[in-house]
């Protein structure tokens, strides 16, 4: 049978029967016609938007693009989209079907679709028998990535808040006891800042020369409550000045957190908006029609082919 497909051979095959041949070809047309219409084959529309990420903040070591490519592809937006439009009563898929997660799914991957653009861009495309459902799906997504993302940022701040909370907890604690003991050896013994009492009372009257001086007696408790408590004091003090610092340090830290948590920011750039489509995308008659009698005329020529090649038995 290989001679027949040669190609002197297949074009005279073509020849001799070019009559059944362009018959076979109208007929696959008009069936292909028939079939491809929208009484067999609902239309679908499409929408698009193109999208830049914004504001995502460090989750991972991936850009933007890539991490807002996959909170797009991930199973929450998708079932928030799944619910909010209800696509399953759309898509005619029963809830009690065995199988509906995997068939919802399954349809939901066939018409959304995400990908990244040459210029680290998403593109979200939607096909729907519903031009005006096609495009409020676009702009449904973008709206769910909006919220997922708010999601995110809310947990991650939250925690943030929380763990600043309990430092500037612990360390007000410890600095309020640092001065509570202060408060006690400034009342009960006069010191307040031992350095420059020590100073001035050496130097000819104390920091305060109408409590002092010339009262032999209060200089003589004064020096010894210095002498007595007086390192303790000082102590107190070089260990409260990093202590302040590591607050105000985190209530820093705190303020960015609650400043993060509470802003209200958008989280993608629309440079191209979705539409309503008033053009059908997909079925694309003249393909259909074409590769159908093509696909058809190759078949018939092997049939041909078959029947040329069989050898003739007499009876």
């Amino acid at each position: 049978m290989d001679n027949y497909f040669s190609n002197k051979n297949l074009l005279d095959l073509v020849l001799k029967w070019k009559v059944h041949l362009l018959i076979i070809a109208i007929l696959a047309g008009i069936v292909s016609v028939v079939f491809s219409s929208s009484f067999f084959i609902k239309p679908k529309f499409k929408s698009f938007a193109i999208v830049y990420p914004v504001n995502l903040g460090e989750y991972s070591e991936e850009s933007e693009t890539e991490q807002m490519l996959e909170l797009l592809n991930s199973g929450q937006i998708r079932d928030q989209i799944i619910e909010e439009f209800g696509l399953d009563k759309h898509y005619e898929i029963d809830r009690e079907f065995k199988y509906y997660r995997t068939a919802i799914n399954g349809k939901y991957a066939d018409n959304v679709s995400f990908r990244k653009t040459e210029n680290e861009a998403i593109k979200i495309e939607v096909l729907d028998t519903d031009a005006e459902l096609a495009a409020d799906l676009v702009d449904g997504i973008i709206g769910a990535y909006h919220d997922k993302v708010r999601e995110m940022h809310n947990a991650k701040y939250t925690e943030e808040l929380e763990v600043r909370t309990r430092e500037m907890d612990r360390q007000t604690a410890y600095i309020d006891s640092l001065i509570d003991r202060m408060s006690v050896l400034g009342e009960e013994y006069g010191l307040v800042d031992v350095a420059s009492q020590a100073e001035g009372l050496f130097s000819g009257g104390g920091a305060n020369p109408q409590s002092y001086a010339p009262n032999g007696e209060k200089i003589q408790n004064f020096t010894r409550n210095m002498g007595k408590y007086g390192p303790e004091f000082q102590k107190l003090t070089i260990m409260l000045e990093p202590f302040l610092a590591s607050y105000n340090a985190t209530y820093l830290k705190y303020n960015d957190a609650y400043r993060e948590l509470y802003k209200e920011i958008t989280y993608s750039t629309t440079v191209t908006p979705p539409f309503v489509a008033d053009k059908k995308f997909w079925p694309k008659r003249s393909v259909i029609v074409l590769m159908s009698v093509i696909l058809t005329l190759i078949l018939a020529l092997i049939v041909i082919g078959v029947i040329e090649n069989r050898p003739y038995s007499k009876s």
